[in-house]
């Protein structure tokens, strides 16, 4: 193979993976316009005052990264209807494949930068030790803060560290500690990928706040539990928090907001579920939690299942006029009767073939059998073997034609292990 030939197969290799990943992304982002009309629905209604429940609403999100794939596309009326146009949009146009990718990466290229630079400003902070916990200080009024996924660190304001006692301290680090316990830090960052991936849906960035506030609630009930204190006094800190920081914030002209994020600025909403805390089963939502963890795996291994595999067998024979590079005839009925193949020939019937002359008004030269081989998706396919007709190997009225196909390559290799 020379090096021109190598290019060309390598961009042929990066488009068919662009046309394969963007069209399930894009159906799964359409979808997942009605899923969070679902969870907002019901966040506003039934679940308004789940607390637990309410946060597990947004658990729906992950199985519709996956749903791309499912047989529904392709052999559902519906769903045919409804995403079919689509679909042979972007499998015609490979530059929209490319459009779409070109989202993700400057989208996600902008929350990285974010996410970096507030990392480089937390490792310029002063490191203190209170109690057991390290703590990065910071001389600016911003909110209290765990970041970090991997390494998760809890971020205090001087101020607060100075001027509140001992045991409001330990309550302020107990809440971020707690939402680090519960993996929030860890869900802001699938939410963080859900969102680039299925970045034409602008409601996921949107309610990336209404996530937040549902997170927060729960971190709050379980900090009010945890602490042994009780709901009054917890809001009174909340408050007295926020009032010393804003106070503070006027002063450096700027809102006491680390992360960038309005989750404090609706502070009354965050108060008045504080004053309507009841005490809870610990045990209840420790089986919530498990609840929403089955669930969620076992909606994703129900998918998998009503979904193509990663290779599927291509079992199908075209043929083609190579004067015309046109299709004569795809897989009917008449062809498979008067058309067989194993790894080595093909076999036709030399009446059929005859036929196909006659109708087409072309030479056997030009015609070629196109066999086997597999495909990811519907329409998206790989190796497969060519045999071609011009023949003089007739035996009782059967053309043994040979069977021509490729060896795999490094593309085909890779492409099949997607």
């Amino acid at each position: 193979m020379t090096v021109q030939e190598l290019l060309n197969r390598f961009i042929q290799f990066i488009n068919i993976c662009a046309v394969y990943y963007v069209i399930q992304l894009v159906r799964c982002a359409l979808l997942s316009f009605g899923v969070f009309a679902f969870v907002y629905v019901l966040r506003k209604t039934l679940m308004k005052n789940k607390v637990f429940l309410k946060g597990a609403l947004w658990s729906l999100f992950i199985p519709v990264l996956f749903i791309g794939k499912m047989k529904f596309f392709y052999e559902n009326i519906i769903g045919v209807r409804l995403f079919w146009r689509c679909t042979a949009a972007f499998m015609s146009n490979v530059w929209m494949c490319w459009l779409y990718l070109g989202g993700i990466f400057i989208y996600g290229f902008l929350i990285f930068r974010r996410k970096r630079r507030l990392k480089k400003l937390a490792a310029h902070m002063d490191k203190r030790r209170v109690g057991s916990d390290l703590v990065y200080v910071t001389d600016a009024p911003v909110t209290p803060a765990a970041i970090g996924v991997f390494k998760p660190r809890l971020v205090m304001p001087r101020l607060i560290l100075e001027e509140y006692d001992k045991g409001e301290i330990q309550t302020i680090l107990l809440h971020e500690k707690t939402h680090i316990r519960l993996g929030h830090l860890a869900f802001y960052f699938l939410w963080d990928i859900i969102r680039v991936l299925l970045w034409i849906n602008p409601f996921l960035t949107i309610g990336m706040r209404l996530f937040k506030e549902d997170m927060e609630e729960i971190c709050d009930r379980v900090t009010i539990s945890k602490s042994k204190g009780d709901a009054y006094g917890y809001g009174q800190l909340l408050l007295k928090s926020m009032r010393m920081l804003h106070d503070e914030g006027e002063a450096f002209n700027m809102y006491a907001a680390f992360t960038g994020d309005k989750e404090y600025l609706n502070i009354r909403k965050r108060i008045t579920g504080i004053a309507g805390y009841k005490p809870y089963k610990q045990v209840g939502a420790v089986f919530t939690m498990l609840g929403v963890i089955l669930f969620t795996a076992g909606t994703v291994f129900g998918i998998h299942k009503i979904s193509y595999d990663r290779c599927n067998p291509y079992n199908t024979i075209t043929v083609f006029d190579m004067s015309t590079e046109k299709v004569i005839d795809d897989d009917s009925e008449e062809l498979r009767a008067a058309v067989s193949y194993d790894k080595d020939y093909v076999y036709v019937e030399a009446e059929f073939l005859e036929e196909l002359v006659r109708k087409n008004e072309t030479e056997s030269e030009n015609i070629c059998f196109f066999c086997g081989g597999g495909y990811k998706l519907p329409g998206i396919g790989y190796g497969g073997g060519v045999a071609y007709a011009a023949t003089d190997n007739l035996q009782d009225g059967v053309y043994k034609i040979v069977y021509d196909e490729p060896e795999d390559d490094i593309f085909l290799f890779i492409f099949k292990l997607m």
